[in-house]
């Protein structure tokens, strides 16, 4: 059987016309009406929902050989790849990975879905940090030894990884939240961070040692006037992340706003008041991490394109990043980036 030209572009237009159609409620539509529409201007081919289809954007193919090229690398990777989470088997099929990606697509990635494509492509053969794969210590801070581990996550998630980060006291784990991240390259060859959420965990399961490392962690507030309803052990994470991004010479992070398709339920909100709600608690409260980052270390440059149309992400630079003048946060710093300022840093370990 001769194969159809683009057959990868094709079906994800054909997932896309199913997912985008109207509410299934609406009976008096007719089926053939539900659809999304499909527009083909050359090698250019736009889908469009119908316009009563919440808060989903048009997709740009701006050209099906060069999209249905990035489609075949994107899936060759995944079927030459060790990662749990991205087997084609009979739970996640060819078509299962072609369409439950675009959960993870921003405003401006439905206008370049070949970058966002490659994108994620270059998630799942990064390999940085791969020597975090069991867990290692970074340190030591008032005796309790500094944990990372990178973790594989189940498909679907908005990236490949997961970096964990813990403190313990050989007996007992306080877990900080996790960190979402991939990286890729730009034009130049340069390595871009990605964070894409934090997530909360669980507190350690012994009230003393919990209750003891929230006090060390509430140190990350001292001299703080901005931005104060940020976690602290949220912007503990960060920090360490930070310094373990330099240390691979990492110095550019960018940070997604609104995921269409991972959020987009959220504007079945009953009032625009409630909507607004809800985004703002998804979206802004995960944006102040990193504004407030910038506030306690010097040299931090943040720029955004979010809400012009082209770029919807914060884009953040580590270069020639300062010390903070929060004693806390620069010893988390210091500890991310390999260079302990302990002593005992050659102390033996158990877990």
């Amino acid at each position: 059987m001769k194969k159809m030209k683009n057959e990868l572009v094709e079906k994800v237009i054909i997932n896309f016309q199913k997912r985008w159609g109207i509410s299934k409620e609406e009976k008096n539509i007719k089926p053939e009406d539900r659809k999304a529409t499909v527009i083909r201007e050359g090698k250019k081919i736009t889908i469009i929902p119908k316009s009563n289809v919440e808060y989903t954007p048009n997709l740009v193919i701006n050209d099906a050989d060069v999209f249905e090229k990035v489609l075949e690398r994107y899936l060759d990777v995944i079927k030459n790849t060790d990662i749990k989470s991205t087997k084609i088997d009979q739970r996640h099929t060819e078509r299962y990975f072609l369409f439950n990606v675009w959960k993870n697509a921003t405003m401006s990635d439905y206008l370049h879905p070949e970058k966002f494509i490659n994108r994620y492509t270059n998630f799942i053969k990064d390999d940085t940090f791969q020597q975090y794969d069991e867990l290692t210590p970074l340190g030591y801070y008032e005796g309790n030894i500094l944990l990372a581990e990178r973790e594989e996550d189940d498909y679907g998630f908005e990236t490949p990884y997961i970096m964990h980060l813990s403190f313990t006291d050989g007996k007992y784990i306080y877990n900080l939240p996790w960190i979402r991240y991939g990286i890729s390259l730009n034009k130049s060859g340069e390595k871009i961070a990605y964070i894409y959420a934090l997530q909360k965990m669980e507190p350690c399961s012994d009230e003393e040692y919990n209750e003891k490392m929230k006090k060390i962690l509430n140190r990350a507030n001292k001299g703080v006037k901005k931005y104060r309803n940020v976690t602290p052990s949220a912007i503990s994470a960060l920090t360490v992340f930070m310094g373990m991004l330099e240390k691979e010479g990492i110095t550019a992070v960018k940070v997604p706003d609104f995921l269409i398709g991972r959020y987009g339920h959220f504007a079945h909100a009953e009032t625009q008041e409630e909507f607004d709600r809800i985004q703002t608690n998804l979206t802004d409260k995960f944006l102040r991490n990193f504004i407030r980052l910038s506030e306690q270390f010097e040299n931090i440059r943040i720029e955004t394109g979010i809400g012009n149309g082209m770029d919807s992400f914060l884009c953040i630079s580590l270069d020639d990043m300062k010390e903070s003048d929060n004693e806390f946060l620069n010893a988390l710093y210091y500890l991310g980036k390999g260079k302990e300022k302990d002593e005992k840093s050659d102390r033996d370990f158990e877990l």
